[in-house]
This record gives C-alpha cells, sequence and structure tokens, in this order.
C-alpha cells in the first residue's frame, strides 16, 4: 500500500502526534460502557436479525393514563374586567375545570435538642441511658435525614457530590460532600445485624440462585458475588472468584439446589445445581449465527429440547436421553466441539428442575438483581477505598430484600434505624 502524499512531508514528530489523536479517538468504541463481550479480545456476537414488525403499540391497542387524584384544595379563578380594554366582562361562557399535581413547598428542617437523662442502676450496676426512636444512635443527623441519603445514593444512584447539593438546595443543611458519604458508611455498619439474618437465611434456604461480575476496587479488579433464596438477596465483594467464597456463604455441606451459569467452583462445593439454559442457549445460538449448516440444527434441537424443559412435559431419563442425542451430533464436528464439552459437563445438572417442582431452568432471578449494580458500575467505574465495597454490600443487600419481598425500602430503613 502507497503512502499518501500528506503524510510524506510530515515530521515523525507530527506522525506520532497524529497516531497518538487517532488512538483517543478509537477510544471512544471501547471505553468504560462498552461492554466487556464488545471489547479487545472479547467475542463479538452477530447482530440479531431485523424483525419486520413495527416499533410501539399494535393496532388496536388501548392506550392507559394516570388517574385523575381527588383534589385536596380548590381554586375559583375570577375576572371583572377585560385585561385588553378595561371593559366589565359580566357572567362567563363556560367554567373549565383543570386539576393539577403540584409539589408543597418544603417544610422548614427540624432541629430538636436532647436532653437525655443518664442512670445508675442499683440492682445490676450498669449505666442506663434513656433512648427515642428520633434519636440516631450517633452524628448529628437523624434517621429520616439518613434514610433519604441512602435512598438517593443506592436507588437514584446520584454521587455524594449531587446528594450534598439536592438537599442544601432544599433545607439549610450546609452540608459537606464527605458528609453522605459518612452517612452511608454510619448506617451500613448499624445495619450489619441485619446483613447477617440474611447471610443465615441464604445458607439455610432449599433453593439458591448464584452468579457473579467483576467489579474495580481501588483500580483493581475484585468479584461482586450475589445468592438469593425465596425471600432474601445477599451481595458481597470478593478479591477473587473462587470455591472459598461459595463455602464462606452456603457451608461445606449445602443440601439445597442451587442454580448458576457455569463457574466450575460451584460444582466443586455443592452438589444438586441447575445450570441456566439461557446462558446454554445464547452460545448455541451464536455458532448458529457463525457456522450455519450442522450448528443451525444444534441450536434449534436445543431450543425444542428448552421448551420441553421449561414446560415440564419431559421427564429426567428422556430428557437425559435426548441431550445424548444432541452431544452425539456436537461431537462430529470440529466447530461444535467446544459447546460439545460444555453440555458433557453439565449432563446431569441441566435437568435438576425437572426432579424439583419450585426449581427454574434459567437464572434469570439472578442476573436481573445484579442489573442495579452493573448500571452504577458504568456510573462510578471503581471504589476509592475498601470501605467502600463493605458499605455497597450491606445496602445493596437490604434494599433488594425488601424489595424482594414487597416492602417500601425507604419505610423499612427508617424503621430500621429507629429501632
Amino acid at each position: 500500500m502507497e503512502t499518501p502524499k500528506e503524510l510524506k512531508v510530515l515530521s515523525k514528530k507530527d506522525l506520532i502526534q497524529i497516531i497518538l489523536d487517532l488512538q483517543k479517538r478509537l477510544l471512544a468504541y471501547e471505553n468504560a460502557h462498552t461492554p466487556p463481550s464488545q471489547q479487545k479480545g472479547g467475542r463479538h456476537y452477530p447482530r440479531p436479525e431485523d424483525s419486520s414488525g413495527k416499533r410501539g403499540a399494535p393496532e388496536g391497542h388501548e392506550g392507559t393514563t394516570r388517574l385523575i387524584p381527588d383534589p385536596t384544595e380548590t381554586k375559583t379563578l375570577h375576572l371583572d374586567t377585560c385585561p385588553d380594554c378595561g371593559l366589565p366582562l359580566g357572567k362567563p361562557k363556560r367554567i373549565e375545570r383543570r386539576v393539577i399535581e403540584e409539589l408543597p413547598e418544603p417544610k422548614p428542617l427540624r432541629v430538636i435538642e436532647f436532653f437525655i437523662p443518664h442512670y445508675a442502676c442499683k440492682h445490676c450496676k450498669k449505666e442506663i441511658i434513656a433512648t427515642d426512636a428520633e434519636l440516631p444512635k450517633s452524628g448529628r443527623l437523624g434517621n429520616n435525614l439518613q434514610s433519604e441519603i441512602v435512598m438517593m445514593k443506592y436507588e437514584d444512584r446520584l454521587p455524594y457530590a449531587k446528594i450534598t447539593s439536592n438537599l442544601n438546595r432544599k433545607y439549610p443543611l450546609d452540608l459537606a460532600p464527605a458528609t453522605p458519604l459518612n452517612v452511608t458508611t454510619r448506617v451500613a455498619k448499624q445495619l450489619d445485624p441485619e446483613y447477617q439474618k440474611i447471610k443465615h437465611e441464604i445458607r439455610t434456604s432449599n433453593r439458591t440462585n448464584a452468579d457473579e461480575t467483576g467489579a474495580k476496587v481501588e483500580g483493581k479488579k475484585w468479584w461482586l458475588w450475589l445468592f438469593m433464596s425465596a425471600t432474601s438477596v445477599l451481595f458481597l465483594f470478593r478479591k477473587r472468584r473462587e470455591g472459598k467464597v461459595i463455602q464462606e456463604i452456603l457451608g461445606k455441606n449445602y443440601q439445597g439446589i442451587l442454580t448458576v451459569d457455569g463457574l466450575k467452583a460451584y460444582s466443586t462445593v455443592v452438589k444438586h445445581i441447575q445450570r441456566c439454559w439461557a446462558h446454554l442457549l445464547r452460545e448455541a445460538k451464536f455458532l448458529a449465527q457463525k457456522h450455519k449448516g450442522q450448528s443451525r440444527v444444534l441450536y434449534q434441537s436445543l431450543c425444542y429440547l428448552f421448551e420441553q424443559v421449561k414446560q415440564k412435559t419431559i421427564d429426567y431419563t428422556k430428557a437425559i436421553n435426548e441431550m445424548k442425542i444432541i452431544l452425539g451430533i456436537a461431537k462430529a464436528y470440529r466447530e461444535l466441539r467446544k459447546i460439545a464439552v460444555l453440555l458433557e459437563n453439565g449432563l446431569e445438572f441441566w435437568f435438576t428442575c425437572l426432579l424439583h417442582k419450585n426449581v427454574e431452568p434459567t437464572n434469570n432471578r439472578a442476573e436481573r438483581q445484579l442489573r442495579e449494580f452493573v448500571i452504577q458500575r458504568k456510573i462510578y467505574s471503581t471504589f476509592r477505598s475498601k470501605q467502600g465495597p463493605r458499605t455497597a454490600e450491606v445496602l445493596f443487600s437490604l434494599l433488594a430484600t425488601w424489595k424482594l419481598r414487597g416492602l417500601n425500602p425507604l419505610k423499612e430503613l427508617k424503621a430500621t434505624l429507629s429501632s
């Protein structure tokens, strides 16, 4: 390839600068917002085939509108004279009715002074201190304010500086940006007993979903682990992706059923496993789009088998035999040997859900719980201290658990801090 004339006349320094500028422009296509599967060295899945369907609601679909609430106050407007000519207007020819919803003006900040008596018990020889539900365990900020800060950080995804400016705009608080950080750390320590209860509930549950994803702590690679039962969600950050973490949470002799994606460490610790079909079908679809031919046959066969498993119209023994037939096809073709290993390694784990009524064939429950952290990971990219992961795992766990149980997280947080 011939060098363009424009480049021949440039000096070495100018050429280096052009290369550096080009690298910066290329980084726009691979950055913190680029998913791992699309980054350099990762998997590049083919684009999904275009569907012929139109976007939006189908024809004949009846739209929905929010119900108009009952008014809490009324205002009747009145004009005596025309604002243009000044002549009397008389009676209106019609009355238009409009109902609006408006925010009330912020209430004045409550500044409470407590006089707290300390008693000396003559019987048990202990100092007894009077308490009140509105009195926080420590610090100058009340339980309601601390709860709002936690929700703004972990539900609204606001940086600490934005939390500070938001609260200072509404109330005469004069908070510093470090204050919300200290509040979330303090609240997490206070909620640690509730976090330990969730840990115990997960260990004693008869079925659990687990998943893990990468996280950055002080610029280094850590892992966020998720364990989820029917009523509880547990997050924890650890430096490694290994079986010791699974033993830490589930113990060495967990008797329940664990639904997972495919990490080998799970099967070294837990006996009863359900492998995720969604991941298997995604792999098979990728091969079908890339190689076609027998890869498509494999993908269609797995889809058909999955439908039977999902609907539970096939028994365990027959399902195993069907999978062995598909496995034989996969072993016969070079491009399918990798997925053949995947099928064979998890052969006894693809159909656990057929033996147990309440076990799902996919791990979608766990993946949905991880989404909130994945979004926040894109916003904040890294934890700047090792205390950050500890705070996050407690607060993420409590908020997700309350939601899963159908409770209001803000109310539960206020009640827990006030108890």
